[in-house]
């Protein structure tokens, strides 16, 4: 018995000298034990187990960074929208969170991607570098619609003629049954409806003659008639 107990004794610190590389594995006589203790030798049973071993680490991070890329286009990532509306006036984060928010349920999905996204751009806050934005966005720009304080919308829809010789904005008769091109947002059943009593903000469609025109008059007709979809 005591004979089996140094053999058991011997084997344990000959697997100890093998597992610190004391004794090379050929010169070894443990392998008779029955023992497996070959240590990974080739950069593929290295990786085999680094992973066996991490696979719990592994998991969890490959799960928070899917987490985490969700969270990103969730929240920061600009949702394509239907409509993009010029401000000229700045506005508070908040006032044009509420605006945008509000509105994406009066515009029709025209993209056909089953949601309604509407989106403000606002002015630079430079006198120069306004004025220069703003006309880059009437002649060249992507938004259809701008909104701001009536006498803005005026004196940019004045200089813009007398620069150009013709109007840049839509007559809106055919909504409002009356001559003009700037509607009162809180005479609208939009406005009614977000309780717009005290603001003074208008609102215009860019002149075009494309579709984009025709989408912008939809969707103003809606503010104006209180057309709205039911966001999912």
């Amino acid at each position: 018995m005591a004979e089996n107990y140094d053999n058991g004794d011997k084997d344990r610190r000959e697997l100890l000298k093998l597992k610190q590389g004391l004794v090379d594995e050929k010169d070894s006589n443990i392998k008779e034990t029955g023992y497996d203790v070959r240590m990974a030798q080739t950069p593929g049973e290295k990786t085999k187990n680094f992973l066996w071993y991490h696979k719990v680490m592994i998991v969890v991070g490959i799960l928070l960074i899917a987490l985490a890329a969700v969270i990103y286009a969730e929240f920061f990532v600009k949702k394509k929208p239907d409509i993009t509306i010029y401000s000229l006036g700045n506005y508070a984060m908040s006032i044009r969170t509420g605006f945008e928010e509000g509105m994406s349920a009066y515009t029709p999905d025209f993209d056909n991607n089953g949601e309604h996204n509407v989106t403000i751009d606002q002015a630079v806050p430079d006198q120069y570098l306004g004025d220069v934005d703003l006309f880059d966005q009437i002649k060249n720009g992507k938004c259809q619609v701008f909104i701001g304080k009536e006498s803005e919308l005026k004196d940019t829809y004045n200089s813009f003629k007398n620069a150009y010789g013709q109007p840049i904005f839509s007559d809106l008769s055919e909504i409002t049954g009356e001559s003009g091109y700037l509607i009162n947002l809180k005479n609208t059943a939009y406005g009614k409806r977000m309780q717009i009593y005290s603001t003074e903000i208008y609102v215009a469609v860019r002149c075009t003659d494309d579709e984009s025109e025709r989408n912008a008059m939809q969707f103003v007709k809606n503010l104006y008639d209180g057309v709205y979809y039911k966001q999912n």
